[in-house]
């Protein structure tokens, strides 16, 4: 009841907040609130009503791409493209990766969903590289594709793409590569007791492997992962014995 009675109150300062609101900005940011709490309520018909009026007043990319996710949610995709369209044209390009899997995952459309995950990427979003990735291996068998643009996004910072290629690199049956990537998920979030026992004891890699894809991962990983116990297998480079010319 408390809890219940916290969101009455909430919602009614929020409407009382719309009825004083000076300009249309500030109408804008009312309406978008109390809409918002009411998709968090699942009151999707409502919450529809006062975005859609909260954009009229200031239209926003965050507020087109609210109404994109409640159009999907309501399973009503074409009018959620519409919606996550216009994000993405007013610059929320994660309107753009929205757009490519509905194509991807609803529609089977594959030839869209790529040309939407590439201008996410393209306007700086590693999710989209990440996506291509995924649906190059999983749909179109297009390893070599696959690998590129995982890639793309792990030089990016994109955290699940680099699990996502050890993966392949594993099925591949290529050791060291997936050795490789699959340290780059020590601390993201997996433990490295996690990691390294999938690799030493699930998947059998040698030892040798094992430390030459460690020194390769802190030259292909951003932020890679460092580990006192390979490090001290490292040899220590050699000096060179010629003097001076």
């Amino acid at each position: 009841m408390k809890k219940a009675f916290k969101i009455f109150v909430l919602v009614f300062l929020l409407a009382s907040q719309i009825v004083f609101a000076q300009s249309d900005s500030e109408k804008a940011d009312a309406l978008y609130n109390q809409g918002t709490i009411l998709a968090q309520q699942g009151k999707y018909k409502e919450s529809i009503e006062l975005l859609e009026k909260s954009f009229h007043y200031e239209p926003k990319g965050d507020v087109a791409f609210n109404l994109g996710i409640i159009y999907k949610r309501l399973k009503n995709y074409k009018i959620a493209l519409k919606w996550f369209k216009k994000a993405f044209k007013m610059g929320y390009i994660k309107g753009g990766v929205s757009i490519g899997f509905i194509y991807d995952d609803i529609y089977k459309d594959y030839s869209n969903a790529i040309k939407w995950y590439k201008k996410a990427f393209e306007m700086g979003y590693t999710v989209g590289a990440k996506d291509l990735g995924l649906l190059y291996e999983e749909i179109d068998k297009d390893y070599p594709n696959a690998i590129t643009w995982y890639k793309k996004a792990i030089k990016k910072g994109n955290i699940s793409a680099r699990k996502n290629l050890g993966l392949l690199y594993h099925d591949q049956h290529n050791n060291l590569n997936s050795a490789i990537y699959m340290m780059g998920m020590i601390g993201h979030p997996y433990t490295r007791e996690r990691i390294i026992g999938i690799l030493r004891n699930n998947w059998k890699i040698d030892e040798k492997t094992l430390l030459k894809a460690y020194t390769l991962q802190k030259k292909l990983i951003p932020n890679p992962y460092l580990d006192p116990e390979f490090e001290a297998q490292i040899p220590a480079p050699q000096k060179s014995k010629r003097g001076r010319r």
